[in-house]
């Protein structure tokens, strides 16, 4: 026979595991430089899209007798076209882009008078703002290029924007640095009830409405007394012990407890009733 209180214990939980769901702290992307968390705060990059930070860095080579020099230019916002000082572009860097990097390579050509053959540099894409990714805390973007991907990590600092290398360890996965006032956590938006509030508002204005019809109607039209007053007593006293069934039907993967060989007993075991 159908159970109704087994089917609004198991509501009860499973709004209860919604609410718990919906809470996760994760900040949303809500655009190429801005995400949001469940509470209304986050991070907004806006403001900084003025112009290209940039960094350098550079890496001897072949015993000292080489080296290249490398310059980063990050822009978080939206794609811009880099301005290269050149009529030929070397690379891929002639389009609007996120993320470039320009290597140029200064070869020694006499010890003595620190002289070094520098050639023309070469270009390379790093990231562009229509492929991004947060990071689940906000504090870093992932910029995809292909196999390669670029992390840039948000620090909150108050000072000018900047940028630094944080690590050259991964070619397939640099991670740079970008300091600004801008990175640190503030309000978005106005904090709004979430899902699962709402449906726990739902749920528990319907209970107190069930409730005080359920009260009237056993103590006006049934003449019922102090407790027993209220609508299904028996349900609400095993509540607790509902709860806890659905607790265990949960963790264990929704299925029914594996039970020993025997007769068939009525409710069959294998209905929900068995639960």
């Amino acid at each position: 026979m159908f159970d109704y209180k087994k089917l609004i214990a198991l509501g009860i939980f499973l709004c209860y595991l919604e609410t718990i769901a919906s809470t996760e702290d994760v900040c949303v992307k809500k655009g190429p430089c801005s995400c949001e968390f469940s509470n209304g705060t986050g991070i907004d990059l806006s403001p900084t899209a003025t112009g290209f930070a940039m960094t350098q860095t550079y890496e001897l080579k072949n015993d000292g007798s080489q080296y290249s020099l490398s310059t980063y230019y990050y822009h978080p916002c939206y794609d811009i076209q880099l301005k290269i000082n050149t009529t030929k572009v070397i690379g891929t860097c002639g389009n609007p882009l996120s993320i470039c990097r320009y290597t140029r390579n200064f070869d020694l050509q006499n010890a003595t008078k620190d002289t070094f053959k520098i050639d023309d540099g070469n270009y390379e894409f790093m990231g562009s703002s229509n492929i991004t990714q947060f990071g689940a805390d906000g504090k870093s973007i992932i910029y995809f290029n292909g196999p390669s991907s670029t992390v840039v990590m948000l620090i909150c600092a108050q000072t000018d924007n900047r940028l630094h290398i944080y690590s050259l360890e991964e070619p397939d996965k640099i991670v740079l640095a970008f300091y600004s006032r801008d990175a640190c956590l503030k309000q978005i938006e106005e904090l709004g009830p979430s899902l699962g509030t709402t449906l726990l508002i739902i749920l528990f204005s319907f209970v107190a409405l069930y409730l005080a019809l359920g009260i009237c109607t056993k103590k006006f039209l049934m003449g019922a007394t102090g407790i027993e007053v209220i609508p299904n007593l028996s349900f609400w006293s095993d509540l607790p012990n509902l709860v806890r069934d659905g607790w265990a039907f949960a963790l264990n993967g929704f299925k029914l407890p594996s039970r020993s060989q025997g007769p068939v007993t009525s409710p069959d075991p294998n209905s929900y009733d068995s639960i």
